[in-house]
């Protein structure tokens, strides 16, 4: 796998959040005596990764399919976006429902149990 993880949040909640995220995630996972190594644990964060083009969503699936995890930022802003809603319907449409990590940043989440979703 190229990246370790993508990262899908929504710009308006977490615009600064998510490169935090990255960056601590990049150093914690970074051994003591690798200290000069920029980064051991890629992640796939689209404001860091793309450029604006009009192959983006193409690009966004590729890194995605090339990610071992999911991370998703979640908030009510999330829910409502229609990229981060894509992005999470492609990963569980294509990846394992096991690997989709969620980070709660703001609002609750809403548990059925008897849908189990």
């Amino acid at each position: 796998m190229k990246y370790k993880a993508f990262l899908s949040y929504s710009r308006a909640a977490d615009e600064r959040l998510a490169p935090a995220l990255q960056s601590a995630l990049q150093r914690f996972a970074r051994p003591w005596y690798k200290r000069l190594q920029l980064h051991t644990l890629r992640i796939f964060r689209d404001q860091t990764n793309l450029s604006l083009s009009p192959q983006l969503w193409s690009s966004i699936e590729q890194a995605m399919n090339e990610s071992e995890y999911f991370i998703l930022l979640a908030s009510p802003q999330a829910a409502q976006s229609e990229w981060v809603q894509k992005e999470v319907d492609h990963w569980l449409k294509n990846r394992p429902h096991t690997t989709l990590l969620i980070v709660v940043t703001d609002g609750t989440i809403k548990w059925d149990s008897t849908q189990g979703d």
